[in-house]
């Protein structure tokens, strides 16, 4: 506990950033010896300048902040990881600036260094919604644990699917772990708490600024072998996911979309820059890990099987031809299969009744996964 305090008191010194605190840490060993040095002995052994040094020296932790810190911690069952702990995230280590400090809800484990960051849109499409299912599902079979930022749209999507396949999932939060933002992802952050982990690098209390997500992104990439985006405009956040896997060396695919879609813009202007094309799971697992095999990633193996059953009509193979992952109007598919009203209901009904299409409000219908 007093070890607690004192990576507490530190993370609240000013001035002091993931680079510094490090450069303070190799110096002095402990939190406690740096809080407590005198301003000669911080330059002569970190280098650090004249002004940071000032700063801490002149620094009064306040006890009672603290102490609400780490009462918050407890209450959630929640902890704090070092960069020097064992446990600390072996793929972040990498990065440039990793953060001094975590803090976590749940547990990390070794093998979530098998990790793939999935990003996109917070306004997704159905058609996105699911791809990200899909992809996601034949990841986590494969072994691999998701990572995201546990933003509304794909990022939800693609932790709830993990959760669903039994699988691992690590969230990135831009604001302190007592903080639900968005608040209807509440239900889901305990859910990854109890299978999963939920981490930020911001202490209790600290709300969702806008800068805040520019740091979180670079723990998204930076935990993550890859980072794959869905959808996403050409001034999307997860756009600044890309930069930040990059700058970290991290591989880089995008999923094409319907052309006329904002929502495609970003990983079509991916693909054109060289981002790898992602149809299914296979083609991530074929260009990174060419080792490892997923069964049934291909788009057409991931389809309900039902779908190449010899039960279905031919009238209905016809309708279903007309139908994609987004909602299609009753009317569009009698103009594209050149069937009557009539003849395309019973088909609709048919496919539905099969479980690959599902009806949607409006009289609109799209082909499930």
């Amino acid at each position: 506990m007093e070890d607690l305090y004192w990576w507490l008191a530190l993370e609240r010194a000013p001035f002091l950033g993931p680079i510094t605190i490090a450069k303070l840490i190799a110096a002095f060993g402990h939190p406690k010896s740096v809080l407590t040095a005198g301003i000669d002995e911080i330059r002569t052994k970190s280098a650090i300048s004249v002004r940071v040094a000032d700063a801490i020296t002149l620094y009064k932790p306040d006890g009672n902040e603290i102490q609400r810190d780490m009462d918050i911690l407890a209450k959630m069952g929640a902890r704090l990881i070092t960069r020097w702990d064992s446990d600390y995230p072996g793929n972040l280590l990498d990065i440039y600036d990793p953060p001094a400090l975590l803090f976590v809800r749940g547990c990390l484990k070794p093998e979530d260094e098998l990790a793939i960051a999935v990003v996109g849109s917070r306004m997704s499409t159905s058609y996105g919604i699911n791809v990200t299912k899909m992809i996601t599902r034949d990841l986590v079979r494969a072994g691999f644990t998701i990572v995201s930022g546990l933003a509304r749209g794909i990022d939800a999507i693609c932790h709830s699917s993990a959760l669903n396949e039994a699988g691992r999932t690590i969230g990135v939060l831009g604001c302190g772990l007592d903080i639900h933002y968005p608040a209807e992802n509440k239900e889901l952050m305990d859910r990854m708490a109890e299978h999963g982990a939920v981490i930020s690098e911001f202490r209790p209390g600290i709300r969702p600024y806008r800068t805040n997500f520019f740091r979180r992104n670079r723990i998204v990439s930076g935990l993550s072998k890859a980072v794959l985006v869905v959808e996403a405009s050409r001034r999307s956040g997860s756009l600044i996911t890309v930069n930040h896997a990059l700058d970290q060396g991290r591989d880089v695919f995008a999923v094409p979309g319907n052309v006329l879609h904002e929502s495609s813009r970003g990983p079509h202007h991916l693909i054109k820059q060289g981002a790898g094309l992602v149809e299914s799971a296979q083609d991530i697992l074929s260009a990174i890990f060419p080792s490892s095999e997923v069964s049934g990633t291909s788009p057409e193996d991931s389809v309900t099987p039902a779908r190449h059953s010899a039960d279905i009509s031919e009238q209905a193979r016809q309708v279903l031809e007309c139908v994609d992952l987004d909602p299609v109007p009753v009317d569009i598919i009698c103009k594209m299969s050149g069937l009557t009203a009539a003849k395309v209901l019973a088909s609709l009904m048919e496919l539905e009744l099969l479980g690959i299409i599902k009806q949607s409000p409006g009289k609109v219908f799209s082909k499930l996964l």
